[in-house]
């Protein structure tokens, strides 16, 4: 849904041509316009609903449940799964306080821009984000800020990656568990997690580690740091792959999450009469009063994996 009057300024803008001879109104198809406005926001909302199910997806609201490959591969049994519960990847919060700032023993190995994931909540710490009463702080993931030695600020829901919203709270917590992956340690966690691999998985040409962009940008960072006698060390891209297997980075995707998979394991299937050709928008102004544009699309689709035990999980 948008206001009519913001849709109808840029579109009137978009219709004109370069150069003064050209400010007139041209003939642009108001639908056609909506659907290419509306065309990555769209395409975000389907990526996050293949991967991480209805729950996760902000850019849209669906009315038929979807689970999601990652939680459906979560709650798979047969699945290799590996957790971030080692002292190198996990610390002890002590409190969160009711502005999301929450203390910890030390935060020497936290930098500003990393991601947190807060699971094991004791107490009644909500993210109010979104308004209303909020949704339980238990299993979000948060880019921080650090403060001091021994605390940090939560600063925005790993999910609002898109509205770039400030997280806001409410209630407070005595204990919590922060799990993370930077360039600290993501050195470390790949040498665990590439150790772990089934060898006849890895070696397949199809094979590679899947993994949300803060960890790769955290893999780039740690290149940088421990780089010897490189001229260019900080300024030259840096290659994503580990010990030859390819890391595939991930848009809008689960924070602290890497995912070992052959992409011939991993399917999505979708309606034959595709999404594009059932979108629709309405202006409700002769309907409601209201000087709104609304737009739906209608979709079938599914995801599914087919050999469980020959995939790889690790989260918080």
């Amino acid at each position: 849904m948008e206001q009519w009057d913001k849709l109808a300024q840029s579109w009137e803008s978009q219709s004109l041509a370069p150069g003064a001879f050209g400010d007139y109104e041209g003939v642009v198809d108001l639908s056609d316009f909506m659907v290419q406005r509306y065309l990555t926001k769209i395409q975000i909302a389907n990526e996050r609903l293949y991967w991480l199910g209805k729950a996760a997806t902000k850019e849209a609201t669906f009315t038929a449940d979807f689970t999601g490959l990652l939680p459906a591969i979560a709650a798979a049994s047969g699945v290799y799964k590996v957790g971030l519960s080692k002292s190198a990847t996990s610390m002890a919060a002590t409190a969160i306080n009711a502005s999301g700032v929450v203390t910890v023993s030390s935060t020497a190995t936290l930098s500003d821009g990393d991601v947190v994931t807060i699971t094991a909540v004791t107490g009644t710490s909500k993210d109010t984000t979104n308004g209303g009463s909020g949704v339980d702080v238990q299993g979000q993931s948060y880019f921080i800020q650090v403060l001091s030695a021994t605390t940090f600020k939560l600063v925005r829901n790993y999910n609002e990656i898109n509205t770039r919203k400030s997280a806001t709270f409410s209630g407070t917590s005595t204990a919590a568990t922060v799990s993370y992956i930077n360039a600290s340690n993501v050195l470390g966690v790949l040498n665990g997690v590439f150790s772990q691999l089934d060898p006849a998985d890895r070696s397949q040409e199809d094979f590679n580690l899947q993994i949300p962009l803060h960890v790769g940008y955290a893999y780039a960072q740690a290149q940088a740091n421990n780089a010897t006698n490189v001229l260019n060390a900080f300024t030259d891209k840096k290659k994503m792959d580990y010990l030859g297997i390819p890391l595939q980075l991930m848009n809008h995707w689960q924070a602290n999450t890497i995912l070992g998979a052959r992409s011939s394991n991993l399917f999505l299937g979708v309606d034959l009469l595709g999404d594009a050709s059932e979108l629709s928008t309405v202006y409700m102004k002769p309907y409601t009063n209201d000087n709104v544009v609304r737009m739906k699309a209608r979709m079938k689709a599914a995801v599914n994996f087919k050999f469980a035990n020959e995939l790889f999980y690790l989260s918080a």
